[in-house]
């Protein structure tokens, strides 16, 4: 796990993380803890755009460090208008790379999840006509029980449609070439008898169609990126966060987790990520926690009430009941929500927005070294820790390190330093 914090202003946008990286040893069954990650990188040579990575630590087997590096060195000295043109260049350089993703792999990785979708359509469909699998069942009623229930669930995913940004032309070779894959569907289904009544190619269909419009099933873990900093109109910092998944076929399947820009009118932003506890507390006066606590609390207070009004002998139908109780709990949310609101976060704003770059670098450092210390105290994992890098970009400096561990001493890698400052010539 990871802990990161973005903090703008109209002087910059200082990105803090911590170092934290969990990992997998003794065959996977014990987790090990690395508190050596780097976890922010320059995006530009230019240095006015930044990313910082959380979440997974790789796409699709290769090191998130990598790719950055890479994509850094692909973009040389071009530059775009916006922060959210860094964001989506990047996505096409790493759906288009076929060195960092070779054709092979995607193939084995396409394999991988139509096996996985055709098993959770199986599934999905079985728990909806459990006659399909029973072998008392004549054969013809099977198969009609299974015809039904796979065309109600294409017109579903038909419906849904193509999950954006995948595409919809790739689907379509796949259907209009199944042959390979009703085989390969129709080997799994004869290692089971009782799903003898299951059509191999409507099967093969729907896994596609699954992997296709369903694609965040199929995986069971993805990155967060948040690209920060300046394009070149912007004047003011933006950021805009990416959960990237992996490749589903040649294309790159990710979504846009949220944008910030602050302009003349939007004010200062904290804007946590991954871990937040500690952080949310600073900014909203609650976390997580707590407002469940206080969700399930307000519940308990409604239905105490009925409760009353019954032993008064005031009864009351279930079904208004429950639309009252609904209606008063929304009501009640959203106005201590609004009040401490008014309350922490709208004077925090203010405060955010006078502070100088130096300040905004302490103040992340200072939270996530909070929430490092809540990790330590409270969970025996400590998924948030180590050293604390903070860098701060601003439209006339650019990145600026304010705190960087390195895994080397660079004054024993003098050559590493003039192989730098020749690249950024």
């Amino acid at each position: 796990m990871t802990s990161e914090v973005l903090i703008l202003n109209k002087r910059a946008v200082v990105i803090g993380a911590d170092s934290a990286v969990t990992t997998s040893g003794g065959g996977g069954e014990h987790p090990r803890y690395s508190k050596t990650a780097n976890k922010i990188f320059e995006l530009t040579k230019h240095g006015s755009v930044a990313a910082a990575i959380y979440g997974s630590a790789s796409i699709d087997e290769v090191p998130w460090e990598l790719a950055l590096k890479m994509f850094r060195r692909h973009l040389a000295l071009e530059l775009f208008p916006h922060v959210k043109d860094y964001a989506a260049a990047l996505a096409g350089f790493l759906q288009a790379h076929a060195v960092l993703f070779p054709l092979s792999l995607r193939a084995d990785w396409a394999i991988a999840q139509f096996d996985r979708a055709i098993a959770e359509t199986t599934k999905h469909l079985l728990s909806k006509a459990p006659e399909i699998m029973d072998l008392t069942v004549v054969m013809a009623d099977r198969q009609a029980a299974w015809a039904a229930q796979a065309t109600a669930w294409d017109v579903i995913l038909e419906r849904r449609g193509v999950e954006a940004p995948l595409t919809r032309g790739p689907l379509d070779q796949l259907l209009a070439d199944l042959d390979l894959w009703t085989a390969r569907a129709q080997a799994q289904l004869d290692a089971d008898p009782v799903l003898a009544a299951v059509d191999a190619a409507q099967l093969a269909a729907l896994g596609h169609k699954f992997r296709y419009m369903l694609p965040e099933m199929l995986f069971t873990s993805h990155s967060g990126i948040a690209v920060t900093g300046y394009g070149e109109i912007q004047i003011f910092p933006a950021y805009t966060r990416l959960d990237v998944f992996g490749h589903v076929g040649d294309e790159l399947y990710f979504k846009v987790g949220g944008e910030y820009e602050v302009t003349h009118t939007n004010h200062a932003m904290i804007q946590p990520l991954a871990q937040s506890s500690m952080i949310d507390v600073f900014t909203d006066g609650f976390g997580q926690s707590l407002e469940e606590i206080i969700n399930a609390k307000s519940r308990d207070a409604i239905a105490d009430v009925f409760a009353k009004l019954d032993a008064e002998g005031i009864n009351i139908a279930p079904d208004r009941r429950q639309e009252i109780s609904a209606l008063c709990h929304d009501s009640f949310t959203m106005e201590w929500k609004k009040a401490n609101w008014k309350e922490n976060f709208s004077p925090l704003v203010g405060v955010l927005q006078s502070l100088s770059v130096g300040e905004m670098a302490h103040l992340a450092e200072s939270l996530l070294g909070l929430q490092s210390l809540k990790e330590r105290v409270t969970s025996a994992s400590e998924t948030v820790g180590g050293p604390i890098d903070v860098a701060a970009i601003s439209k006339n400096e650019g990145l600026v390190w304010i705190k960087r561990k390195h895994y080397f001493d660079p004054e024993l890698n003098m050559r590493y330093a003039a192989r730098l400052n020749h690249s950024f010539d």
